[in-house]
């Protein structure tokens, strides 16, 4: 296995979780709060703290960003000791810890502990984070979490033990960047069902993929706050017309998965593009998605979209 130093794999990891994005578009504004959550006095100074091994740890170092792509926060101490977080949205709500990036990097280290269990694979729970205000008049954003953190040395044979942090805090943290316009005018949508019953998702995430030796994709993922998410690849070479999927994410022209407490990847299935700009694509799709193990699988039909992705 390789050893992944910390700080290139966070950026690994932001990356995929950012690529190009064209868009990441709250589907309900009404999740977005303008004024102090209530409970929370935004004249409160800012603190981030959490409890692990015995000790707290707290700073009024923080930063943070919102973007299109989601919410980066970074704590850190002047030892060099870090928590640091990738959020995949940009709404207050409940966030599995497997599904986005929770991070601590001790003093002095050039590793440090994840909130992927990457022997368990992405269906093991390490945890949650809560994001509970994001005041837009005074620009700050306050949340919640909790995770189990694994040494990012998966090759280390001497490995630490998972660390568990506990009663995370964070409140009245002041961010740069801004709440992604909800109505920007050509407003995407996308519709599925999940075994008959209709998916309702709260963003809509499109990005262009670049990936050395295949060839450019355009990504549409429709994610809950749950962390359940359905997720397509195009070839962006691709004009209008009916592809199938065959199984594997590195063969066909069109791929799709299907996210809910584990991955499931399509394994037949078509994308129909009944529309396409150099801006914005149209169609249909349907899939059937299985596990790795065969043990769960999902009929995702009656699919559609309908996004820009420039």
């Amino acid at each position: 296995m390789k050893k992944i130093k910390f700080l290139t794999y966070f950026a690994l990891i932001f990356s995929a979780f950012t690529f190009t994005s064209c868009d990441n578009e709250p589907i309900d504004p009404a999740v977005v709060i303008g004024g102090e959550n209530p409970g929370t006095n935004p004249n409160t100074p800012a603190v981030f703290k959490a409890d692990f091994n015995g000790q707290t740890y707290t700073t009024s170092t923080v930063i943070a960003e919102l973007t299109d792509e989601g919410i980066t926060i970074v704590a850190t101490k002047p030892s060099g000791e870090m928590f640091a977080f990738v959020v995949n949205s940009t709404a207050t709500g409940t966030y599995p810890a497997n599904q986005n990036l929770l991070s601590y990097t001790p003093a002095n280290s050039e590793y440090g502990y994840w909130s992927i269990d990457v022997a368990g694979g992405v269906i093991t729970d390490t945890g949650s984070i809560t994001i509970t205000s994001i005041n837009t008049v005074n620009h700050t954003i306050s949340g919640t979490f909790n995770f189990t953190g694994y040494w990012t040395d998966t090759a280390d044979e001497n490995a630490p033990a998972p660390i568990n942090f506990t009663n995370g805090v964070f409140t009245n943290i002041a961010y740069q960047g801004s709440v992604p316009n909800p109505n920007p005018g050509d407003e995407d949508s996308f519709f599925a069902k999940v075994d008959g019953a209709e998916f309702v998702e709260n963003v809509i995430d499109v990005a262009q993929v670049s990936s050395e030796g295949f060839p450019d994709r355009i990504s549409i993922v429709a994610s809950k706050t749950s962390g359940e998410r359905i997720g397509l690849l195009i070839d962006q070479d691709l004009e209008e017309g009916t592809y199938d999927i065959t199984g594997p994410l590195t063969e066909d022209f069109v791929s799709a998965t299907y996210i809910n407490n584990g991955l499931q990847s399509a394994q037949s299935g078509s994308v129909t593009i009944t529309s396409k700009t150099a801006t914005r694509i149209t169609g249909t799709f349907q899939f059937f998605a299985e596990n790795f193990a065969e043990t769960e699988s999902s009929e995702i039909t009656e699919g559609t979209f309908d996004v820009e992705y420039e």
